[in-house]
Order: C-alpha cells, then structure tokens, then sequence
C-alpha cells in the first residue's frame, strides 16, 4: 500500500466510529436505518479519506522523487508554494544522513595503508587516501587521464614506460575491470621506482550508467626484492654446487638421492639421472660398509636434533667401476616438514692420504736415520782400525794356515758389520752417495750375467729392456746392489723355480703421479721393473715390506735391512718404489729414477789394479785417536809424507805456518767451529788448485748435493781398505785440473774398452 492509500485509511476511521455512536445514543433508529446510514458514513468517511490522503501524499512524494533525483546527480527545481518548507526539511535530514555516511566513508579510505583512487566519469578524482596522494602527489580534482603528472609509471620491467590509456584506473574508465596489473611507479624521475599491484573496478549506479572508477594499488617492494634474495641465494647455492670441487649429494633422511651434482659424476662414475631416487649407501658404499653408514646416519639425525651442526668422517667409497677410493663426508641438514634435507659435500682425500702415509714414513724414517747416524759414526770409525789393521795381520800370518784362518774370519766379520750399517743408513737415506749418468741397460745386463751363475738352474732370467731406455742419475754400485737384492729376494718366493724378469721403460710423470708414486719431482723418469712369478704377499705384510727389520723369514736367515735398504737408496737418489702383488700371483716391482742428460762415460774398471803409492805431502784431519793413528801409518807406508791435525782449528795453524801440502784428507763430521767440508771451503778459497779426498762413516748431511756428473765430490767411505784408500788417493792426485780447479778433459782412449770386451769374450783357448 503506498502512502496515499495509508492516509485515506487513517482519516476514514474516526467518521465511521462518529456516526454509529450517534445512533445507538438517540435509540430511535432502526435496524435497517442504522445499516443505511452506516453504509452512507462509510461512503462519505472513504471519499474524505482519499481526498485528505492526496492532499497530504503529493508534496511528500515530490519531495521523494526531489531527492532521488539529487542523489543520482541530477539538476531538479525545487517545489514552489507550501511545498517548499517540506521538502526543505527532508531534503536538509537526507543531506546530514548523507554527510554523516560520506564523512565515515573518507575516514574508513584515509585509514587504508594501501593507495585508493576514485574518479568520476570524466576522470577527475573525487576521492584519493593519503597513501595515494604520498606515492602519486595529486590531491582531489586531478584529472587521471589529462592531468599533468611528475609521477611515472612503467611496465613490470621498470623501463618501458606505461601509456596513460594502459593504466588501471583508466582501462577502469572504460569498462574494463583489472586484477593484478604488476606496475611499477616512480613518484619523482630521480626517486627509486615502487613496484606496485593495482586492482581496478568500475562504478555504476542502479540503472547501469557509468559513474566512475576506483583503483587500489598494493606495495610489493619489499616482497619482490625478498623474491628476489631468495632467488640470487638460490642461484648462488646451484653455483657454488656447480663450481665447486667437491662433489654435492643432496638426499632425504632416508638416504634417497635428491640431488646430484656434476663432481659426484666425475667422482663416482654414476651420471645424475643413474643416481637419483636412489638410496646412496646401495651406490656408493662397500657392502661391508652400508651398516655402518646407516648408523652414522642416524646417530648424525639424533645430534641435528639436538641442536648439533654438522658431521665430518672419512669413508672408503666404491667407483661405478668396482675400484675403492677414501673420501671426506662433511654432512649437514635442513629442516624440511617433518622430516630433513641432508647435504653432503664429498672430497676425494685417497691423495691426501697417501702423503700423509709417505709423511709418516719419512718421519720414521728419519728417527731411525738420526739413531743409525748416531751409532754409525762411531761405528764405522772403530770398523776402519779393524778392517784396516785385520789387513796388516792376515800378511804377517800368511804363512800359518791357522792363524791365517782366524785373521780371515776376523776381517769377513768386519766386513758384515760394514754392510749392516751401510744398510741402515741407506734405509735412513743417510749413506753417502756418488750419483752419475748411468746406463742402467748396460748395468741391468751386468746383474743378470752376475745372477745367472749365482740363483740356480731353476730359475729363469729374462731382460725386456726398453731401446730407448733414458740414462739415469743414480749412484750405480748402489743400484747394483739394489738390483741383487731384490732379485735374491724374488729367489726365495719361488723355492719350486719360476721367471724373474727385469725390464725397463720410460715414462713422463706429471705432478699427481709424481705424488701417488713417492717421487721427489715430476718429469721424466726411467721405469725398472722386477717381476717374479712366486708366491706373491699377503696383504698385511705388503704394508711392511719397507719397514726395517720386518722379515717373513726364519731366525738366522735375514737381518730383515733388504727391502728397507732399497727403499732408502731409491728415495735418497729423488725416485720412488712401489709394490704389486697378489698371494700366488708373484710380484712386481717398480723402481721410479731421475732421467739424466747427455750421455753415460764409461765406468772405471778397477780390477785387481796393483796398489800404487807416491811421494806428496797430504794434510791428513781426523778427530778420532785410533783412526788418526791408522790412518798416518797407512799414508806413510804408501810413501806420502804426512801432516797431521785432530781438527779444523788444528789444521788452519798448519796452514797459517806455511807448511805446503799437495792433498787436504779430512774427516767430514769433527767438533768443533767447523767440519771437514768448511775446512775444505776455507782452504779452497785461496787455493783454488787444492785436491781434496773426504772421508767420512755418516755424513749427516754435511755434503752438500751432487750437482753435474763428474763435478762430484771424492769420499771414501768409512769403513775402507788399504787398497781403496790407495786408489782413491791417486785418483785425486792424477786429476788434472785448471787454475780454476776444474778437472781438464783427458784425450780418449779405447784402452779400458778393449780390456772390459776381452774380459768378457776371452778368446777360446786352443
């Protein structure tokens, strides 16, 4: 019922009610005329109803529809006459309800933290939040689509800019609804830009016309350079995984492989596909293994737990190939759900682990060198007076067998005390040592011709020498005795016979073979090979073949110094050994030596020279008593004259006094200021000419290096001979030397060739 009708209604009930109370007052009605009059009082009652109702309805709903059409935007004339005042009051109720809504809306899109845009029709804002006017500086009435602006827009990319038509709030304007436009906004040219998402809607009234636009701008700053942290951090992790030289292995707590990174392909042979989804202990770990992987695992989750931060450990790994390698584990984990990611970065130490075996060697070494040095000076000293005087008595008693007997035993025990601590200091790399260029096929065929007479039938022995073998710089009766010992060493592990084979090659060692060989130097080393076919080592004993002492060997039947002496000799001389073998294979080994430059000189071949004395005067410096004593008798029984000295202080006063001599003969290791070698040096320096012969039972390094082949020092090695000291004395005698002292090339003769060729080819008796 509209109000017209609600009007007529009220205003026809008090009439109605008026004239039925007349009648029942005056009593004189009937029943029929009270029914007739009721009926006319309801007729009059309803006209005067309808006419008051649209008396009072019309200027209220003139003022509805004047109100209506105000709140859509629309021009309307006011009423004229009584209406006025009517539609005034309505009209001012409606204004204070709408300003009161309106006041509340600005405050509720003030309050916003986000950028809020309203514009009308045409694009004049009407409404614009202090967040907006902040980031865009306009206030109400800018016009979004002509206005001149100092604020810029541009695309997602930051540089290509926005057309004014393209941004939301326009594209809003007409017609078009936008979600989520990235944006970027930049409030001054020289200002940082503002990486905004802006929704926009349209605004229409109740008939659908398009009344204007609002558009809401989100600040992702702040979320997009975190998006972007993140991902730098991420590309920065999937960097240092690809260009690091260990090997990455990402799995689950359970040991599946999540990740695989191009290290662990090289590392493990298994490409990355192959790998992942699978369980790492089933790929990498030795069977014998696994268990305890799996354990180490998880007491590493337990600690992780706890608070703990990582793990490293040392591991033996398997090669897709079968072989095994020793790799460092450094573990650590990240939190993922319920469960853990564990990364793990994986390093080949198999290397490292073999420096750090040849450092402990070496340490050992050395220990043993510095005791063995200590005794062998003093040793050898007292084996000089026994071999060399055992040597004066075997004369005398050369014609009573009996006691001829004794002096023999006497001197070959002497002898075997000699051997046993050139033994021990060749193991502690202490012996001194005479390296030349060397022909090392030519003394491989001298050790087989000595060898064939001396192994037995049942043994076979074959050379595989290389014909281009390289010379080598090595001390060669020391590699003679090298060789022997080995080969007796390959005899006894084929007690029912078998092949012993010697061979030689060369080969180009870079710097990681150089190491995992024990070599002193990459470069280029000749190769000798010493291979049997006997019982092969078992391999508890292969890890301490070289140790000295170490023998497999009954009591009484070795001193246990072979191997150990080999090993010495070969690291002395800058090369390096090792050993191959398997239990009933037989064994090889591998001796690396220095390659030489230039050509070998023939070997000097001593012989049965006669022992040849002379008559120069030789200042002769020994510290020890006995040997001094020895040593004075034996020079002046060979013809020399000779001065004497117990040190260095001793001999310069001999010198300072103007006592010429032709030849200094020095011990090299004396107390005192000085040793034999700086006496030497001193001496040399205002003499250039001076011959010099060294001795010496342990050096202990007062020697300096041997540099070119034939440059070296002359030593005579404690214990010696009256015949080596003899020799060795003629040798630094008969050198012919310049001003300088350089030795002077002698003219060539094929002399000493002929004789070796005879020696070695007699002529058939006949």
């Amino acid at each position: 019922m509209n109000l017209s009708g609600r009007l007529a209604l009220g205003t026809m009930l008090p009439v109605v009610v008026t004239l039925l109370a007349v009648a029942f007052v005056h009593g004189t009605a009937s029943p029929g005329l009270l029914l007739a009059a009721g009926a006319i009082g309801a007729a009059l009652a309803l006209v005067m109803a309808v006419m008051i109702g649209r008396s009072l309805a019309t200027p209220l709903d003139r003022v509805t529809w004047v109100v209506e059409r105000l709140s859509r935007g629309e021009t309307v004339a006011m009423p004229s006459g009584g209406d006025r005042e009517t539609a005034r009051g309505a009209l001012a109720e409606l204004s204070a309800t709408l300003g009161t809504r309106q006041s509340l809306l600005e405050k509720t899109v003030e309050s916003i933290r986000d950028p809020v845009v309203v514009a009308d029709h045409a694009g004049a804002v009407v409404i614009i939040n202090a967040a907006a006017r902040r980031l865009l500086g306009v206030d109400p009435g800018f016009n979004i689509l002509t206005g001149i602006r100092t604020f810029r827009c541009y695309c997602a990319d930051g540089e290509t800019a926005m057309p004014i038509p393209e941004m939301p709030l326009a594209r809003a304007l007409a017609g078009e609804e936008v979600d989520d436009l990235e944006l970027i906004v930049k409030p001054w040219p020289e200002q940082p830009g503002v990486r905004l998402l802006a929704n926009a809607r349209t605004l229409r009234d109740d008939a659908g016309k398009l009344r204007g636009a609002v558009s809401v701008l989100h600040d992702i700053t702040a979320r997009r350079h975190a998006h972007q942290a993140l991902v730098e951090s991420e590309q920065m992790a999937q960097a240092i995984v690809r260009t690091a030289l260990d090997a990455f292995v990402q799995t689950d707590q359970d040991g599946v492989i999540l990740d695989w990174s191009a290290q662990a392909e090289v590392l493990t042979g298994w490409t990355r596909s192959d790998a992942v989804g699978r369980k790492v202990v089933e790929l990498v770990f030795p069977e014998e293994l696994r268990d305890a992987h799996r354990q180490r695992i998880a007491k590493f989750l337990q600690e992780i737990a706890a608070g703990g931060m990582g793990m490293r450990y040392e591991s033996a790994a398997l090669h897709r190939d079968g072989h095994q390698f020793l790799v460092e584990v450094s573990l650590s984990a990240l939190r993922c759900g319920d469960g853990y990611v564990i990364n793990a970065f994986v390093r080949d130490v198999t290397q490292r682990r073999m420096a750090q075996e040849q450092l402990i060697q070496a340490q050992k070494m050395e220990a043993v060198g510095q005791l063995t040095g200590g005794i062998a000076h003093d040793f050898n000293n007292m084996l000089t007076v026994i071999t060399g005087t055992i040597e004066i008595l075997a004369d005398g008693v050369k014609d009573t067998p009996q006691l001829a007997s004794i002096a023999k035993l006497i001197s070959d025990a002497a002898d075997r005390g000699a051997q046993l601590t050139s033994s021990l200091l060749a193991f502690a790399r202490k012996q001194p040592l005479q390296p030349t260029k060397t022909d090392v096929n030519g003394l491989i065929g001298d050790v087989v011709r000595l060898l064939s007479q001396t192994l037995g039938s049942q043994i076979v022995i074959r050379a595989e020498l290389g014909r281009d073998a390289w010379l080598a710089f090595v001390d060669r009766s020391q590699l003679s005795a090298a060789l022997v010992n080995l080969a007796i060493n390959a005899r006894d592990a084929m007690p029912d016979g078998g092949t012993l084979t010697f061979a030689t090659r060369n080969i180009q060692l870079g710097i990681p073979d150089a190491v995992a060989r024990g070599v002193e130097r990459a470069g280029d080393h000749l190769v000798i090979e010493v291979r049997d076919t006997g019982v092969g080592i078992s391999p508890p004993h292969l890890e301490k073949i070289f140790d000295p002492f170490f023998s497999t060997k009954e009591v009484g039947q070795g001193t246990g110094l072979g191997l150990s002496m080999v090993f010495g000799f070969v690291k002395q001389t800058g090369g390096g050994i090792e050993v191959l073998s398997e239990e009933g294979q037989g064994t090889t080994f591998r001796i690396y030596l220095p390659k030489a430059d230039g050509t070998a000189p023939h070997p000097v071949e001593e012989g049965d020279q006669p022992i040849r004395g002379g008559d120069e005067t030789i200042l002769c410096v020994e510290d020890d008593d006995k040997i001094r004593e020895y040593v004075t008798g034996q020079l002046e029984s060979l013809g020399y004259t000779v001065l004497v000295a117990a040190n260095a202080d001793a001999a310069l006063e001999i010198v300072d006094r103007g006592a010429a001599f032709d030849l200094l003969f020095t011990d090299i290791v004396m107390p005192g200021r000085m040793n034999g070698r700086q006496l030497a040096e001193t001496l040399m320096a205002g003499r250039p000419t001076l011959r010099v012969l060294f001795t010496s039972g342990y050096s202990d390094g007062a020697l300096p290096k041997q540099a070119r082949p034939g440059h070296g020092i002359p030593l005579l090695a404690k214990p010696y001979r009256r015949g080596e000291l003899a020799r060795m004395l003629r040798r630094c005698l008969d050198l012919a030397v310049d001003v300088q002292g350089d030795p002077l090339p002698l003219p060539y003769s094929v002399q000493a060739d002929l004789e070796r060729f005879l020696r070695e080819n007699p002529p058939d008796k006949t």
